[in-house]
């Protein structure tokens, strides 16, 4: 089957943009990461080494706790966390990386640093360092 490039009819918008980009990503990811989606990713990549509880993780990953708890029980069945009672409430879990875990971050790690150095072959690594740079600046203000 062949690819069609669709352009939208408008001027297309960052949010657009962006889903463009992130399209591009998560194609990359299937192919080359195909055991961690970009969306289980988002949330294994909060994760530190001394575990966070699934609250403390929504919060970091800017999403609700409900939401967080379905990719985390999605994360244990892969065996990429361990769930586990939090010590202070016995009401409350803690989620922990586990070896599998840490094995498919790096496995993401190189399929993004491969699409780093891809779109800085396209733009010049002038242009792309100053793209990241002003949208770090924007993300992480």
């Amino acid at each position: 089957m062949t690819r069609v490039k669709r352009l939208p009819a408008a001027r297309p918008h960052l949010p657009m943009l962006m889903g463009m980009v992130f399209a591009q990503l998560r194609e990359r990811l299937a192919d080359e990461a195909p055991d961690l989606r970009p969306s289980q990713l988002r949330v294994l990549e909060w994760l530190p080494a001394d575990g966070l509880t699934i609250s403390e993780l929504a919060e970091c990953a800017e999403m609700t706790t409900q939401g967080c708890g379905q990719f985390v029980r999605q994360l244990e069945a892969l065996g990429m966390v361990q769930v586990s009672v939090a010590d202070h409430d016995a009401r409350a879990r803690v989620v922990r990386i586990t070896a599998a875990g840490r094995e498919a971050l790096a496995r993401a790690a190189v399929v993004l640093a491969s699409c780093d150095e891809a779109w800085a072959a396209q733009v010049g690594p002038e242009r792309w360092q100053v793209f990241r740079e002003v949208l770090e600046e924007i993300a992480l203000a």
